[in-house]
């Protein structure tokens, strides 16, 4: 079995490559354990509820979409993540700020979602901390005069 340490790579950029991917992979893991528990969701938001208009069924319909929409776009932020994150490990210098970029959008969404997502957000943004460190930016700008 080979590394997966490329040659010449730095270890910053493999690290901040893996924990940018286990970050936003356990953020899907934890979007889908807040799918499978919505029910708790449902019965805190009916137990919440003083307004005599809003029917249970309004309430578990409307906690049930946002509990997809969630789960919709951490797969999608966590796939466009994955996706800049290898460009970067590739060697393209200015996909550090796309990675950034989506990441923060994804903590936003998650703090406003999904707060068991926060903490995995965070450990893809130390991933992207590690892809700022002096030596992965010697990498990549080397990498770039190629």
């Amino acid at each position: 079995m080979t590394s997966p340490k490329e040659p010449g790579t730095p270890g910053t950029i493999t690290a901040g490559y893996w924990l940018v991917v286990t970050g936003v992979a356990l953020s899907v893991l934890a979007a889908f354990y807040v799918l499978l528990n919505k029910q708790v969701l449902v019965d805190a938001a009916v137990q919440g509820n003083s307004d005599r208009n809003i029917t249970r069924d309004m309430i578990a319909s409307t906690v049930n979409g946002l509990v997809i929409i969630s789960l919709v776009v951490t797969v999608v932020l966590a796939g466009l993540a994955v996706w800049f994150a290898g460009k970067v490990r590739g060697g393209l210098r200015k996909s550090r700020t796309g990675l950034l970029i989506t990441l923060l959008i994804g903590l936003f969404f998650q703090m406003i979602t999904n707060t068991l997502g926060v903490v995995a957000v965070l450990v893809a943004v130390a991933g992207v901390v590690l892809f700022f460190f002096r030596q992965s930016s010697e990498y990549l700008a080397e990498r770039e005069k190629l």
